[in-house]
């Protein structure tokens, strides 16, 4: 009597959805290309060889663009926040959070009341720390991240 196969696909099925959604999220979970063991950018040389400092293009070049991207660039960036060279500042700098209603994702002047810091340091009302998984920005790259906003976030 001849043995029927048949696949399994009743079995896999559920096993493919559960794993989607995680590899998914370990996809964003920060690699820490771009930062050294402290959570810190990566020192001269690594990042053209300037140091950081709280200015837009200085920002990009050592924080947006080696960490950020990793999750935050294209299409599916999370929450439609691309943070890449071309998109970052006019995506961040007045306007709106998707994720918490009635707060500026860069509020200049305001570092406190800026999702992105509130983000970065791991308080805002919704969602995780970022980078995702960390290793998160140290507190060097955090205090330049909040002179620049309080200097008017200018670009």
């Amino acid at each position: 009597m001849p043995v029927s196969i048949r696949p399994r696909r009743r079995r896999l099925l559920p096993l493919a959805a559960l794993c989607l959604p995680l590899s998914l999220l370990a996809a964003c979970g920060g690699s820490g290309e771009g930062l050294d063991g402290n959570g810190r950018p990566l020192e001269p040389g690594a990042t053209g060889g300037t140091a950081l400092s709280a200015n837009f293009m200085s920002i990009q070049q050592h924080v947006f663009t080696p960490v950020c991207t990793v999750c935050h660039a294209g299409g599916a960036a999370p929450q439609g926040l691309r943070l890449d060279a071309a998109n970052s500042y006019a995506m961040l700098v007045g306007v709106p959070s998707t994720e918490s209603a009635g707060v500026l994702r860069v509020a200049p002047g305001e570092p406190d009341r800026s999702y992105l810091i509130q983000k970065l340091e791991g308080h805002a009302a919704v969602g995780a720390r970022m980078p995702l998984g960390g290793p998160y920005l140290d507190a060097d790259t955090m205090a330049v991240l909040r002179r620049w906003i309080a200097e008017g976030a200018r670009p």
